[in-house]
């Protein structure tokens, strides 16, 4: 076979392993609503085309996006084509009656030109803007002449209303208060209260400030209570990427899911943040990272796959797709984030009321983790909540996990006859353990 041809089946193969992967991912986020803050640098990116049909494309498979801009390069820009004086205040930028009218101007144009740039990707993006916010004017004890506001309420009937029709709105940076006054917002705590008003699913949030993080933070350092100390270690941290870490702790401690923080500049951050298990970014969450669940007709490739090498060392017994489709809810998947890494099957017989533990593997990656004994608990447990009096497993090969999991050799006697029938014992070992 030519060199080019190996090249061609090596990366077709990449190609498919790594879209089995993502495949679990668009299932489980379809008609989810991810909350996604595009910063103002951002917006002004090279590669912005590229976040958009990003983001486009995730809006295309299902996943509700509610868009929050920042414009606060623009509006520096702006302020100082016409040489005007910034000041802050509180960390906040300081909106004169003088310099509102620039400032409405600067986060406008923003806010316009992100609907245009979106609107290029076809019929089937419906984007809008409008003010979905209402504000509230910060009080500040000393200086009471400004215009800088936060979240009051929001319409989340209007919000709720454009996604389930497929539109997909764009919040910016400013919203009108109670008496008609239009107030200049931070777009991290809009991101942050309309993620946890709606209970969305993941608040992820982009901006060139955050190139660092990933080197700065390790995985397992991402609960929020380890990035609040993180913090406190952190000296010289840019106030911008400490308020979105900020707002991203307090979406996770109020019931947001998934919170992530990502380098705008890498190409593809966005979709490798969400469609792969090791992710792009910085990923903040309480939820458990790994878990059981009952298997799905979308895990039948990757249970395929996992299954290939214990087939190979006859470890396991073969079962076709066919199989595996028709018995897909007796399987149980462990996952990691989203991508399935070990599997079991648990068969039940009314004879006697026992239950077969089969089609044991893990992920060669994945393997001297405890992920084996992780399944076996679990397969026990459910067992007992059946009322099952034996659980047993056939293998091939001896297993210590078996055995650290409380199982002893049994004789075949001790199986119901249907399984005598159907299985020749002679190089197998029998493990069971009585639950009664």
């Amino acid at each position: 076979m030519p060199a080019h041809s190996n090249r061609r089946t090596s990366n077709f193969s990449e190609f498919i392993r790594y879209l089995r992967r993502s495949l679990p991912y668009l299932e489980e986020f379809h008609n989810e609503t991810f909350v996604i803050k595009i910063s103002g640098d951002t917006l002004l990116q090279n590669n912005l085309p590229s976040i958009l049909d990003d983001l486009v494309l995730l809006h295309r498979i299902g996943v509700k996006i509610i868009v929050v801009h920042g414009a606060h390069k623009q509006i520096l820009e702006l302020l100082e084509y016409h040489q005007k004086e910034v000041q802050y205040y509180d960390g906040r930028l300081l909106v004169t009656e003088e310099l509102l009218p620039i400032v409405k101007q600067a986060v406008a144009d923003a806010n316009w030109n992100l609907m245009t740039k979106l609107g290029r990707h076809g019929n089937s993006i419906f984007p809008f803007s409008g003010h979905f916010i209402q504000a509230q004017k910060l009080s500040f004890p000393d200086f009471e002449n400004h215009f800088i506001g936060e979240v009051g309420e929001i319409n989340s009937h209007a919000l709720l209303h454009a996604t389930n029709q497929h539109y997909l709105p764009i919040i910016p940076p400013f919203a009108p208060g109670p008496h008609r006054g239009l107030f200049i917002l931070d777009a991290s705590q809009i991101a942050l209260e309309v993620a946890v008003y709606l209970r969305a699913r993941k608040l992820i949030m982009l901006s060139t400030e955050n190139s660092f993080l990933n080197l700065a933070i390790r995985p397992e350092e991402t609960t929020t209570e380890a990035i609040k100390q993180w913090l406190q270690t952190q000296s010289t941290i840019d106030s911008e990427t400490e308020h979105q870490v900020r707002a991203l702790v307090e979406a996770c401690q109020r019931g947001v899911e998934r919170c992530h923080l990502l380098d705008s500049t890498v190409d593809g951050a966005l979709l490798g943040e969400i469609l792969t298990p090791s992710g792009a970014g910085i990923m903040i969450t309480n939820s458990p990272y790994e878990r059981i669940r009952r298997g799905r007709l979308s895990d039948l490739p990757m249970i395929m796959e996992i299954l290939v090498k214990p087939l190979r060392d006859l470890s396991v017994v073969h079962k076709d797709y066919n199989y595996l489709e028709g018995n897909i809810s007796n399987f149980m998947v462990f996952c990691v984030d989203e991508e399935l890494v070990g599997c079991c099957e648990l068969i039940a017989f009314e004879e006697n009321q026992s239950m077969e533990l089969a089609s044991l593997a893990v992920k060669e990656g994945y393997r001297n983790r405890g992920i084996g004994k992780q399944l076996i608990t679990a397969a026990i447990r459910q067992a007992k909540q059946q009322k099952r009096k034996l659980l047993f497993a056939l293998t091939m090969q001896a297993t210590h996990v078996f055995l650290s999991s409380g199982f002893k050799e049994i004789h075949p006697d001790k199986l119901p006859q249907k399984k005598r029938e159907n299985y020749d014992f002679h190089e197998s070992l029998i493990y069971g353990k009585f639950l009664v």
